[in-house]
């Protein structure tokens, strides 16, 4: 995993949240870093619509390299991170968590470090 200034940079550097997390973690996940800044393109901004949060979006595509079956018999494994971050923010929808007070430029590199770590922790674990 990318070190958490190397993480922020990715999202200072103009990618969205959750390109920022899945680019961050995609080589522990088999993915490179070209597709998975294609794949996460639209999901920044809560999926453009301040809906899911961008970090939790990327977050959940790269569980599902590592988790994802046809019969999606493993979504454990996407609901517990779902929950670890609902229980440390709040919420996971983009606009509940972006207070009147605070600029995304300030919360946004927070949640995406979060989710980072958070896969970087589910990645090492055995199945």
């Amino acid at each position: 995993m990318l070190t958490k200034e190397e993480v922020n940079a990715l999202h200072d550097a103009g990618w969205n949240c959750a390109q920022s997390v899945l680019a961050s973690v995609c080589e522990e996940y088999g993915l490179d870093k070209d597709t998975a800044y294609r794949v996460a393109a639209f999901f920044g901004g809560g999926m453009r619509c301040g809906e899911m949060c961008g970090a939790v979006t990327g977050g959940l595509m790269a569980l599902g390299l590592k988790h994802g079956d046809e019969d999606n018999r493993r979504k454990l494994n996407s609901l517990k991170f779902i929950n670890a971050f609902k229980n440390e923010f709040g919420s996971c929808i983009c606009r509940e968590l972006m207070p009147t007070d605070m600029k995304k430029k300030d919360l946004c590199p927070i949640l995406i470090q979060y989710a980072a770590e958070y896969l970087v922790n589910e990645a090492q674990t055995e199945e």
